[in-house]
């Protein structure tokens, strides 16, 4: 993909698409030798990122043109290069770089940057200005960038994947090339050709662990990233997603693309109040990521944000070299090199926990036995939300025959009489008590002799953070008997009294008569009677 620190100019490669790369046969010992006699042609390999340069590119290649001198930089590269004098496309002076680079001057400096001409000049610091940066649109390319490219410690590790990142640099469609080499893919450029074992970097890891592991998982790699390339980066848009599930107390995270594909393997972050969760740092994954919460408060009232950064932006940055435009472009002039993009996505869910008011109420009189009345209910609600009004709040008033029993839900039989629609505001300490208007009882609402009774049912729906209550049907606190006893009836058989008596008084005799006065007449007969006879006798 590009060149080596010394004069070894960068060449591009292409994968065969849709065919699946398979790891590399390790060479024997009779190959090996036979690598270590070929010439080499060409300046040492840098070291990984942050290392020291065996050489200058303008001391060491001074016949490739002027701008190699005018372009003063040294490049720092994370890979190995092919030898020139065995990998004959193109002349002598070709040789095939998988890795990036990090210019150490320069707008480039310190960036890691991957060539795209295969064939021409690695990029030398002072050969880019601000001019020649652009944006080109790359899904697939920007995705493997974002999700791939990162410095490593690992040597083995980051050249396995840098020289993977580098077969799709190479082959990628999404972005022009201004090639001078023949498109081959990353085994191919491998497979039985010499290397340069004068790499610095070949030597750090050695060769056996280069033939055995590196080429194999850079092979492994590459198919890897282009199989999740097009399965995920869609058009290169990416949402973050994150809900509060209340039931299971936990934070449901993802992260989807232009399609809704659940997309994995970038790190997030939450941000938390109300609840303490399990984790802050998550990575998303095929589906969504559940973290679970501990609400802080009864009543829970929290807030979850999610930020998932390092993302691809659906583009990559060219930085096209200041002799772009040339003409006759030749291996010394500058190959434009490429970089990743990155951005954020954010996303963020909110729960108020509800809260359930408790009612109880009491009537003004559980008993009536005497028509017209007025009643009235006072009702309490607990445990509702401060400061919050109760919105559609009312008490009903229903009636019965005879005894109301307690149940859950008014029977259909009972006569609705009143319905009444007080104002409810909690108060601050999470409690109201409030009163009915009276209820007017009319003195034929029960005839005498009969029973009633009507109850009260308080009642609101949910609103706000209150849920809906419902008091049951004929508490008893809530419920009035009224029983009007009947009128009394006269005696048929009244007790009679009988006696007399004279009395005087002033003006004449003052009778004074019980029983009547034909009881009066009957005794005085029987007086005269019995004075006669006993005159008679003597």
């Amino acid at each position: 993909m590009g060149a080596s620190a010394g004069n070894l100019p960068c060449a591009q490669t292409r994968g065969v698409e849709g065919r699946r790369l398979v790891a590399h046969p390790r060479k024997d010992q009779n190959m090996r030798h036979l690598r270590r006699r070929l010439p080499v042609v060409g300046t040492t390999i840098a070291l990984i990122a942050g290392s020291t340069l065996l050489s200058s590119p303008a001391m060491a290649a001074p016949e490739l043109g002027p701008q190699l001198s005018a372009y003063k930089g040294e490049p720092d590269f994370t890979g190995v290069t092919t030898n020139p004098e065995t990998d004959n496309q193109g002349g002598v002076d070709n040789a095939t770089m998988y890795g990036a680079y990090i210019p150490s001057s320069g707008v480039l400096s310190g960036s890691r940057v991957w060539c795209i001409d295969r064939g021409l000049t690695q990029p030398m610091g002072n050969g880019y200005d601000e001019g020649g940066r652009s944006s080109v649109e790359a899904p697939e390319l920007a995705y493997i960038l974002a999700k791939w490219d990162e410095p490593r410690d690992d040597q083995a590790d980051q050249m396995a994947h840098d020289m993977a990142i580098g077969e799709h640099v190479h082959s990628s469609d999404e972005i022009d090339h201004r090639d001078i080499l023949d498109d081959r893919s990353l085994q191919e450029v491998t497979d039985g050709i010499g290397w340069n074992e004068d790499s610095q970097n070949l030597k750090d890891i050695g060769a056996d662990a280069f033939y055995d592991d590196v080429l194999p998982d850079a092979y492994d790699l590459s198919a890897l990233m282009g199989d999740e390339a097009a399965k995920y980066a869609g058009d290169g848009t990416y949402k973050a997603e994150v809900t509060i599930d209340e039931e299971s107390s936990a934070a449901v995270v993802s992260l989807v693309n232009s399609e809704g594909v659940s997309v994995p393997g970038f790190d997030g972050e939450l941000t938390v109040d109300g609840a303490k969760p399990e984790t802050t740092e998550i990575t998303s994954g095929e589906s969504s990521v559940e973290v679970p919460l501990e609400f802080t408060d009864e009543v829970p009232d929290v807030s979850v944000s999610v930020t998932f950064s390092g993302l691809p932006t659906g583009s990559v940055t060219q930085w096209n070299p200041k002799d772009f435009d040339a003409d006759d472009y030749d291996r010394a002039s500058l190959q434009a090199v490429i970089e990743g993009q990155e951005t954020t996505a954010q996303a963020s869910d909110s729960y108020q926990g509800l809260f359930t008011p408790e009612v109880s109420s009491q009537v003004s009189v559980t008993e009536i036995t005497d028509l017209p009345a007025k009643v009235t209910d006072k009702v309490r609600l607990d445990h509702c939300a401060p400061g919050e009004t109760i919105e559609d709040a009312k008490v009903e008033v229903y009636a019965e025959d005879g005894t109301i029993t307690q149940s859950e839900t008014v029977p259909e039989d009972a006569e609705l009489l009143e319905t009444f629609t007080p104002d409810v505001t909690c108060d601050e300490d999470g409690a109201v008590d409030f009163e009915t208007d009276e209820l007017a009882l009319d003195a034929d609402f029960v005839k005498p002799g009969e029973e009633k009774s009507v109850t009260f049912v308080a009642s609101a729906p949910a609103s706000g953070s209150n849920e809906a209550f419902s008091h049951e049907y004929g508490v008893p606190s809530e419920t009035v008997e009224i029983a009007i006893p009947e009128a009394e009836k006269p005696d048929d058989n009244p007790v009679v009294k009988t006696g007399a008596y004279v009395g005087s008084a002033t003006g004449g005799p003052n009778w004074n008569l019980v029983g009547g006065i034909g009881l009066l007449t009957v005794a005085g007969g029987l007086i005269f009677g019995a004075v006669r006879r006993h005159k008679k006798g003597n």
